[in-house]
């Protein structure tokens, strides 16, 4: 002990002696009545001590460690500042706004949620807590204790846990607006096929004109199907959220543009439009077969509805992908934009067919999860080309 203090005067050793007796009497008290604190559980990164006067602290060493530092890197007379330095710029104010308070007396205790930088240079978080444990007869703060806990894992949990809400809540915003779509796209036909049945019916009785009754027999027919489609894709979309899009199969391509072509076939009559399949007899890919037949499906369908009478949709494959190509109205660069847009809605087609613009939201959807890239081109009256890229284990 001579070696130590043989060159200190009395009045530091005094003081050296007061340090001691202030750091033995807290942490005296801390082991005798740890309600002290309010704490009923043990710190994961221990306790430290802080000796106001001499801006000096003690702390158990995991909370260094933690942060990447050794025993060396930790200075011999460690004062606030070896931890507060490490605040992150946002986090630096509140805490020490947070410590003067209960330094002058206003909050019960000095607690609050910190990022810290580590040696490594990555952001920690931490819990921590402390209270004043001494004040002098003038009720300035001699000594506080406190304990801290590394929460980081609690907080990326969190992060995850807000992610996922956001997501639901994306979600769950979408879905609202695709059956607000379909609701307000339903009440038109369904209000034809009311609205003209009832006239039908008051015609029959009154012995109408037979022109008239086939008019509006032709009326309530498009409403119908028109309602029919709405509800189609309804069904549809439900079905597909429930697809096991995983589950993948060789596939023959040109089969099943023949089978797509097929379910058209009275809409490419009435309104004369030729489907070309293009595809060569030996195109396979690897992919989940319901997904990309609603997918070609969608786009057949879109491609007939803004086609030109005596023109033609041609489907075509090659260097892994597909590509539907129709020779119709296109679309402005405003429109492609707002393509995949759960509020996008639908213009009418060449024949003033009308949609309901939940396919494409739902098909770039699917596909995205299928690994299957989806590209769009179009010009206003030139047409548009629909590609879906193959990757590799699509």
């Amino acid at each position: 002990m001579k070696t130590a203090y043989k060159d200190q005067t009395r009045e530091q050793l005094i003081e050296q002696l007061e340090k001691k007796d202030r750091l033995l009497e807290a942490w005296t008290r801390e082991r005798e009545d740890e309600e002290t604190l309010k704490f009923a559980w043990a710190g994961n990164l221990g306790h430290w001590y802080w000796d106001v006067q001499a801006n000096q602290v003690t702390f158990n060493p995991l909370k260094a460690m933690n942060l990447g530092y050794a025993k060396s890197d930790i200075p011999e007379n460690c004062d606030y500042q070896f931890f507060t330095d490490k605040l992150h710029p946002d986090d630096y104010e509140p805490v020490m706004q947070n410590m003067r308070d209960h330094l002058y007396g206003k909050t019960p205790a000095y607690e609050v949620e910190y990022r810290i930088q580590a040696k490594t240079g990555e952001w920690k978080w931490c819990y921590d807590r402390g209270t004043v444990t001494k004040r002098d007869p003038a009720g300035k703060p001699l000594f506080l204790a406190g304990i801290v806990f590394d929460i980081s894992e609690r907080k990326a949990m969190q992060e995850k846990q807000q992610v996922l809400i956001r997501s639901l809540s994306q979600q769950m915003r979408t879905h609202e607006n695709f059956f607000s779509i379909l609701l307000h796209d339903l009440r038109t036909p369904l209000s034809n096929v009311i609205g003209f049945a009832e006239l039908l019916s008051e015609g029959s009785k009154e012995g109408d004109d037979p022109h008239s009754v086939v008019e509006f027999a032709d009326i309530i027919l498009k409403a119908a199907n028109q309602a029919f489609e709405i509800t189609a894709s309804l069904i549809e979309w439900g079905k597909a959220k429930t697809l096991a899009v995983d589950n993948k199969q060789h596939i023959a391509l040109r089969e099943l543009v023949f089978e797509v072509f097929h379910e058209f076939d009275a809409m490419l009559v009435a309104k004369n439009i030729t489907a070309a399949n293009e595809v060569p007899a030996a195109a396979s890919v690897l992919t989940n077969k319901a997904v990309l037949k609603i997918a070609l499906r969608n786009f057949v369908s879109n491609a007939l509805k803004y086609s030109f009478s005596g023109k033609a949709i041609r489907i075509s494959y090659e260097n892994e992908m597909l590509s539907i190509i129709d020779e119709g109205l296109g679309m402005t660069k405003n429109q492609l934009d707002s393509l995949f847009t759960a509020t996008a809605g639908s213009t009418r087609g060449t024949n003033n067919e009308k949609g309901n613009g939940i396919g494409l939201v739902l098909v770039h959807e699917l596909l995205a999860k299928t690994n299957i890239d989806l590209s769009i081109k179009s010009a206003v009256n030139r047409g548009t080309t629909v590609t879906l890229q193959f990757r590799n284990g699509a």
